[in-house]
């Protein structure tokens, strides 16, 4: 790679080179969002929100990118080196998606790139141009069968879809689909050990902030507009942290109380466990629990930014710990994450269903040894951010019915917003979806220990 080329492609158009970085890096399965958070350090805010919108819009369109891009190519797109798949993905993305940009400067960069990256420019400038000709004669995806048309019109995988399908019937998945290729909310939750809501607001006012009152959350502002959110006065204060509602919800059906002895299980980045703090006016024990090195770090981190004293970084595995007898036990437990896909789009595409079942396993584990920890009338609240059964109901009634079970369901609705209250099934659950709701798809049962 001729240095010189590099530095003319990095300095005329670093948000598209990086963009495309990042999409092929997540190909070989790193967390978008990690490497996006580390990318958007080096950006303005109209660079870092471009750079944004190129890898989740690309990411949540792949599928039906590669569906349009294959009607004027020779071969499938897909079959083609990874760099300049990807090239021809975010190129088109920006043409078919991007209104405010140009199709000649999404060709021209896309190009540029595709000189130092995978080496076949021709066949991208040829392909995308081909691609602007004759974009009016572009129609919807037709298949016979209904799961294939509606992996390539809503990209999402086909065992998503037929999973969603079986369960859930036609139209219902198809709202769930398109729900998750809209943007994520952005919410944050109030530090109610510093603020209020209504004056967090207002003070977020003054920073230039936009932001609405969430509808079940009661500690909760959703942003409208925003600066750089981690750039406010009120952020480095520790007013507020990042958090959907439906993580919040979770965290107020364990009701933890003040002066006892919390387990959170599954802890980092350490959003439910600085709740439980607030929640506890920052009075007793949190054990926030992590068994990776690097992400505990993220507990300290929130933890003394919001000023929740109580809450202790631990290292350890939830399926095996065995110190110490606790009043409240929360068990975020690891999942698939099929509930959040709007939020994470590459979890469509470096998930298979042996994740549902690896997943299933580690959960089951987790439950059956934490369950252990929790002294007799004590509670536990299992939650996930995923839709799938085998991570949830059926977890929770293999738990319950085995020999010598202690513990049974209890009705969260007293403990939650009455706003939330609707979203309790009639068997004590917690279910909230992106296509019902303004929230990330979660599920959540309190249990409480009788024997």
């Amino acid at each position: 790679m001729h240095a010189a080329a590099i530095n003319l492609v990095r300095t005329r158009d670093k948000p598209r080179e990086q963009a495309l970085v990042i999409l092929r890096k997540v190909e070989e399965g790193v967390f978008v969002d990690m490497l996006l958070d580390k990318a958007r350090e080096s950006f303005d805010a109209r660079d870092s929100a471009f750079l944004l919108a190129l890898v989740y819009g690309t990411l949540r369109n792949r599928a039906r990118l590669d569906w349009v891009l294959n009607q004027f190519s020779a071969q499938p797109v897909e079959k083609t080196d990874a760099w300049t798949r990807n090239i021809l993905r975010f190129g088109a993305y920006q043409m078919l998606f991007l209104d405010r940009v140009p199709a000649s400067a999404a060709v021209n960069t896309s190009t540029e790139l595709a000189k130092i990256y995978g080496k076949k420019q021709g066949y991208v400038n040829g392909l995308l141009r081909n691609l602007d000709r004759k974009r009016s004669y572009i129609t919807e995806p037709v298949f016979n069968d209904l799961a294939v048309r509606l992996a390539t019109v809503y990209s999402h995988p086909e065992w998503v879809v037929r999973r969603w399908l079986y369960r859930f019937g036609a139209e219902r998945t198809e709202k769930l689909l398109s729900g998750n290729n809209r943007d994520a909310p952005l919410v944050i939750r109030t530090n109610t050990l510093k603020t209020t809501r209504d004056m967090l607001k207002a003070t977020l006012a003054d920073q230039g902030v936009d932001s609405v009152a969430t509808d079940f959350s009661e500690v909760g502002l959703e942003i409208i507009s925003c600066p750089a959110i981690r750039t406010l006065a009120a952020y480095q204060e520790g007013l507020f942290i990042v958090q959907d509602q439906a993580a919040q919800l979770v965290s107020l059906m364990l009701s933890p109380k003040p002066g006892e002895t919390v387990l959170d299980a599954c802890a980092a980045p350490g959003g439910k466990a600085t709740h439980l703090a607030e929640i506890m006016q920052n009075r007793g024990t949190i054990i926030a629990l992590e068994k990776d090195a690097t992400r505990m770090i993220r507990i300290d981190e929130n933890s003394r930014r919001l000023g929740c004293t109580i809450v202790s970084p631990t290292m350890g595995d939830a399926a095996q710990y065995r110190q110490g007898r606790y009043d409240k036990i929360l068990i975020d437990a690891p999942c698939s994450g099929l509930g959040v896909l709007r939020r994470h789009p590459d979890g469509r595409w470096n998930k298979s269903e042996r994740t549902i079942q690896d997943c299933s396993a580690v959960q089951r584990l987790i439950i059956e040894n934490c369950s252990k920890l929790l002294n007799l009338g004590g509670v536990l609240v299992y939650a996930t951010c995923t839709t799938e059964p085998e991570e949830n109901g059926d977890i929770i009634s293999s738990f319950l019915s085995r020999g010598g079970n202690a513990f049974i369901i209890d009705d969260p609705r007293p403990y939650l917003p009455k706003s939330a209250a609707g979203l309790v099934d009639d068997y004590g659950f917690l279910n909230t979806y992106p296509q019902a709701t303004t929230m990330d798809g979660f599920c959540a049962v309190r249990m409480v220990r009788k024997v």
